[in-house]
């Protein structure tokens, strides 16, 4: 969760809470957690905070709630030392108020628009089943063996042409023996829907002994396939891994074309000099760097 979604949203309410000290409750306001000098932490607050920050119920389990209750009573002691040190209107505090309040807003208009999507048929469910079979049908437990060595840039070429081309480990080790460029090695198991979405398919075709190579800034980064052990999963089983994983994708999709159709509609002039060749850049990298979703089991 964003540091500034959380700050915004516990220094707030509790804001607001030291502005409602001489307000009689009114029907159907939260209920009072503590009182706090003049002000008060209410249970909705308690609830807000722990949906935040799901680790505090995973730490102290049962003993979740004190401890949010603790911590909301030290921000609203804190905020009302804040505001008794006139720290509530100073320009950093209001900018900060201003940009976290910017936030708020915009991510609950995202999550509405998220809402709004629609969720996955059957008709879509089975489509994702069929496209991914090295996640599904033919879904494996695979023994690897990971290799990055640091290659000279005028190297690199003919060591993807050569790694690809072995067709045993003791072949590979054997060649990479001869080689005097750092290198370290490791071997691992994973299950098929723990690998890299975007790498799976292309080990899924490999038979044991075989790699993929792929180039990393100053080194080449090596996958062997050492052995594999399938173990299938049928449609029934997937279903519900596929529909949360399309679900995703739905909502990701409703906000992109959601704020794609208010930037069609907004009047936008930007006056910093490199705002829009960094926003560009920005976005471009975002989009290249998205991962696809890839259902767990």
């Amino acid at each position: 969760m964003d540091k500034t979604w959380v700050c915004f949203v516990a220094v707030v309410a509790l804001l607001g809470g030291c502005s409602k000290k001489d307000a009689a409750p009114a029907a159907g306001e939260s209920q009072v957690a503590a009182q706090v000098n003049e002000g008060e932490v209410s249970v909705h607050q308690v609830e807000a905070l722990l949906q935040l920050q799901p680790a505090l119920g995973a730490r102290f389990g049962e003993q979740a709630s004190a401890r949010a209750l603790d911590s909301l009573i030290e921000q609203e002691l804190a905020a009302q030392a804040a505001v008794q040190a006139g720290l509530d209107s100073s320009p950093r505090t209001l900018q900060a108020l201003a940009l976290a309040r910017r936030e708020v807003l915009a991510r609950a208009y995202q999550d509405q628009l998220a809402e709004k999507a629609s969720l996955p048929d059957t008709s879509a469910v089975e489509r994702y089943y069929d496209e991914h079979p090295e996640l599904f049908s033919q879904r494996r437990q695979y023994l690897l063996e990971e290799t990055v060595a640091q290659v000279p840039a005028g190297d690199v070429d003919a060591w993807l042409r050569k790694v690809e081309s072995t067709g045993s480990v003791e072949e590979l080790q054997a060649w990479l023996a001869q080689q005097t460029v750092p290198r370290k090695s490791r071997r691992f198991a994973q299950w098929a829907e723990g690998l890299p979405l975007e790498l799976l398919p292309r080990l899924a075709k490999l038979k044991p002994g075989h790699s993929i190579a792929l180039r990393r800034p100053d080194s080449v980064y090596m996958l062997t396939v050492i052995k594999t052990e399938d173990a299938p999963v049928l449609l029934g089983q997937a279903t519900p891994a596929i529909q949360a994983v399309l679900a995703g994708q739905r909502r990701q999709e409703a906000v992109r074309d959601g704020m794609t159709r208010l930037r069609e509609q907004a009047k936008i002039t930007r006056f910093m000099a490199q705002a829009a060749a960094v926003a560009s850049a920005a976005s471009a990298a975002d989009v290249a760097s998205a991962p696809e979703p890839s259902a767990s089991h």
